[in-house]
């Protein structure tokens, strides 16, 4: 993605948080700029990767499959004495957009649809290493809603409105779509923490390209602190 792209699709999520009354921290609007002169105070933040992350999962069609990341607050799992034994995010996501078939190695998350539109969660179980982890269409998943257990068919659709939510267990595929006719819509992920780098399974693995630097960055990225 271009760097111009990414800077205007945080844009449009700090529109949408507004437009949803969701309170975003103060250094979700700082500029590179601050980042810069707030250095001293930015190590923890850097070192659990708190921020904004953009990604279109190598669609080159954002609208349609993507996603703007926020994380709030986070963890590092190969040091538990840096940040919060637990993760919290947002995804803001356009009406109609999805976000890919994946599932987690380690991560057990509650997935909470904060504000907006119809959050639609698909599911299906994973077959085992020996078996390539494909997706299996056939087993019935167990999760909860709101803590609640719920037994869905494979592939079955879950619908999660607002201050609803779905627990996703470790080796569950899911897909989120925002749905179409309601609307965009925040997602709030609330979870263990994890290495995103590593604890993420897609059923059609892909590549992330490198950010095309078009123009100077104006918003920080989580990923991006590992660059600098």
């Amino acid at each position: 993605m271009k760097r111009s792209e990414i800077d205007r699709h945080i844009d449009w999520a700090i529109d949408l948080c507004k437009r949803l009354h969701f309170a975003m921290p103060s250094f979700a609007y700082w500029t590179e700029k601050e980042w810069e002169d707030r250095k001293a105070e930015t190590e923890h933040l850097i070192n659990v990767m708190q921020g904004w992350d953009v990604t279109d999962y190598a669609s080159n069609d954002f609208d349609k499959i993507g996603a703007v990341l926020f994380t709030l607050r986070n963890g590092n799992v190969y040091d538990p004495t840096k940040g919060t034994p637990y993760c919290e995010k947002i995804i803001a996501m356009k009406a109609g957009q999805l976000l890919p078939m994946h599932f987690h190695y380690s991560k057990t998350e509650d997935i909470i649809n904060r504000a907006g539109g119809t959050l639609c969660v698909q599911v299906y179980n994973s077959k085992s290493e020996a078996e390539g982890y494909a997706v299996d269409t056939e087993s019935d998943v167990h999760l909860r809603l709101d803590g609640k257990p719920v037994t869905i068919p494979a592939g079955g659709w879950v619908e999660v409105s607002n201050g609803n939510s779905i627990t996703l267990f470790p080796y569950i595929y899911h897909q989120f779509i925002a749905k179409k006719e309601d609307g965009d819509l925040i997602v709030g992920e609330v979870s263990s923490i994890n290495d995103d780098r590593k604890d993420n399974h897609f059923a059609t693995p892909f590549t992330f390209d490198p950010i095309v630097e078009d123009v100077p960055a104006k918003h920080h990225l989580c990923n991006g602190y590992l660059q600098k």
